[in-house]
């Protein structure tokens, strides 16, 4: 008993450890981590519960006790698909009703049969010596942990048939890894077996915990979007390993910067940098591109089209939607983009001498916007 005592107090303990440097550290805290951490935490305080408390004396604590376990036994492999679409599809794609809706309905059914078992032995029913046994349709959660498990997984096939990144595809790689794991050791083992799935899901959030550590070493911390360091990787990557006939990079700059952070000061200047990162990240699932800031105010795209006209169609996009955040969070200012690309393939040109062109088009297109807004201004002045 005392050995599983301790077993639950490390793995708390390391729970903690790991959300509060998570919560330091990090400027923007992704919910679905932190619910995970604390879904394990309260897990392992209900095992501990259930010890010190005999079932003779408790019955009704027992009886809650095994309802909340078996609500968080279906809401971690939840929480593992939410964290898998968020970081390789999207956070737009979470925001489709009708994908919330269907994430949920698991734990809404799972909620219900829970909280009726101690009653209709749905779920569980306690023994004469005070531990849950599997009820009468505990099955239905071996379903829904597959569900999740299985769903998790085809995300990850799916973005890995689209990624052009190798880097990408070995995180995919090893998140579906995880996601196939996860789910075989809690159906497998199930939650009336063994408590192994608890060990493994503190270590795979340990594990969440130093990737995210790596990932701030390549992420612009205002924008949340890929920095200067990983952009050149990414590039690199791309220029050495890939056929580049359909690759193309684009560069992007905010016309008239530096005015707006003159005139209306640098936290309309942060807001009017993480509106275009924002427009840009909006349109990610469509495009599939690879996004950066460079620093300043400065940003690249890396992009596959079939077609160059097809840049065009993106490049379109790109403003349409950054108008419309612009009205929404910015409406005394106008919001401009200036965007220079061009192919990744073209012989005898190095990665920098790519950058470069890419710089010049985009620096001569900012030029020419300059020249149309002086002449607006001054017909608009007469």
């Amino acid at each position: 008993m005392f050995l599983r005592i301790e077993l639950y107090v490390v793995l708390i303990l390391i729970s903690l450890i790991i959300l509060r440097a998570y919560i330091r550290e990090h400027r923007t805290v992704n919910r679905d981590f932190l619910l995970a951490g604390l879904a394990l935490v309260f897990m392992d305080i209900f095992e501990i519960i259930s010890i010190f408390f005999p079932f003779s004396s408790y019955f009704f604590m027992h009886s809650i006790v095994v309802c909340m376990e078996l609500i968080l036994w279906i809401y971690l492999p939840y929480v593992c698909l939410r964290i898998i679409i968020w970081r390789f599809l999207g956070q737009e794609f979470l925001k489709d009703s009708t994908v919330r809706n269907l994430m949920l309905l698991p734990i809404f059914i799972t909620t219900m049969m829970a909280v009726v078992s101690p009653f209709k032995n749905y779920l569980f029913k306690l023994n004469l010596f005070g531990e849950p046994i599997a009820g009468d349709y505990f099955f239905v959660l071996d379903i829904f942990v597959g569900l999740y498990t299985t769903a998790a997984f085809a995300v990850c096939v799916f973005c890995a048939v689209k990624e052009h990144s190798f880097d990408t595809r070995v995180k995919l790689s090893v998140a579906g890894f995880f996601a196939l794991l996860l789910g075989g050791i809690q159906f497998i083992f199930g939650y009336f077996m063994s408590n192994f799935y608890i060990v493994a899901a503190t270590l795979s959030v340990l594990f969440l915990y130093v990737e995210a550590q790596e990932n701030r070493i390549f992420v612009d911390a205002l924008t949340g979007l890929n920095n200067r360091n990983r952009f050149r990787m990414y590039l690199s990557n791309v220029m050495n390993n890939y056929v580049k006939v359909n690759m193309y990079l684009t560069y992007v700059d905010i016309d008239d910067f530096k005015k707006i952070n003159d005139e209306y000061g640098h936290i309309v200047g942060d807001l009017s940098l993480r509106t275009v990162a924002e427009s840009m990240l909006d349109l990610h699932s469509k495009f599939h591109y690879f996004i950066a800031r460079l620093g300043g105010d400065e940003f690249a795209i890396i992009s596959s089209h079939t077609d160059s006209s097809d840049v065009d169609v993106m490049i379109e996009d790109i403003k349409r939607t950054l108008k419309k955040k612009s009205e929404k969070n910015l409406p005394d200012i106008s919001l401009n983009l200036s965007f220079g690309t061009t192919s990744l393939n073209q012989a005898g040109k190095t990665m920098n001498d790519i950058i470069r062109i890419a710089d010049n088009i985009m620096y001569e297109q900012k030029r020419e916007n300059k020249l149309k807004h002086a002449e607006a201004d001054k017909a608009g002045s007469e």
